[in-house]
């Protein structure tokens, strides 16, 4: 979920805003709740819905439907406990895509993502966005290369932007969309650039990256840390630099990009 601190330019409705919303006098067919987040849970609870798949929210707090439990099984609202959501997440081989396919009712066969495109932004051959925020909740997404990597791309007649704070989140999409290759951490741009089929790096620090269909176009550059620190929450200095400049810049040469 993107919550307005993130993206002020966009709404977000809040369980008191449903209150007094059009939306309560409307049955829904289904309410689709995927985030392990009080306020969604608690919005998706009081949707009129012929049928709820995911997480919703009841007096022992976040649970979820046993349609969806085979994800949620391995997330922090496990109803098998914190060792053994850990132990199905480290063998899970599937991306994220087959458990939402899944919990539908569906089958995961390369389907694309279907997101906001501005037709009218055209990519610029040569440049090269990268993204090196991170939120405060996976701190080891961080990496501390950027900057030396953006020597060494511009070294070799690359363009190099950093990506900013947008007030929008389409004024953010529409910088993704300019771009001819996107390298980041596991994060929003990695999963535009798929959408837009931009070839892309994704750095793994903390997070599995077999929970990422590639799509052909994802390059995934895995820390040699991460099984001893897979959804580790907090910051350790040792794992933001297990990543070397050389292993990123090398996968970066691979792709051959048009100057």
């Amino acid at each position: 979920m993107i919550f307005p601190d993130d993206f002020p330019g966009l709404q977000v409705l809040t369980p008191a805003d449903f209150e007094n919303s059009h939306l309560r006098n409307i049955e829904f067919d289904l309410v689709l709740s995927l985030e392990e987040e009080e306020r969604c849970a608690l919005l998706a609870s009081m949707v009129s819905a012929k049928k709820l798949i995911g997480v919703h929210f009841n007096h022992d707090g976040l649970t979820y439907t046993a349609q969806s439990s085979s994800w949620y099984d391995m997330s922090l609202i496990s109803q098998k406990g914190k060792v053994a959501a850990n132990a199905l997440k480290k063998s899970n081989p599937f991306p994220f895509q087959h458990w939402l396919f899944n919990m539908t009712g569906n089958l995961f066969s390369n389907q694309p993502y279907a997101i906001y495109r501005n037709r009218g932004i055209r990519k610029i051959d040569g440049l090269v966005g990268i993204e090196s925020r991170v939120g405060q909740t996976w701190p080891n997404k961080q990496w501390v290369g950027y900057e030396s990597l953006e020597k060494e791309i511009t070294a070799l007649g690359y363009h190099v932007k950093y990506f900013r704070q947008r007030e929008n989140i389409r004024d953010y999409f529409d910088d993704i969309a300019s771009c001819s290759c996107i390298i980041s951490g596991d994060s929003l741009p990695m999963h535009v650039a798929l959408a837009y089929k931009i070839p892309c790096i994704a750095i793994f620090n903390c997070t599995p990256p077999s929970e990422i269909h590639d799509y052909g176009i994802l390059n995934k550059v895995v820390s040699p840390l991460l099984q001893s620190n897979l959804y580790s929450r907090t910051y350790k200095e040792e794992v933001v630099n297990s990543v070397s400049v050389e292993q990123v810049l090398n996968t970066f040469k691979k792709l051959a990009l048009p100057k």
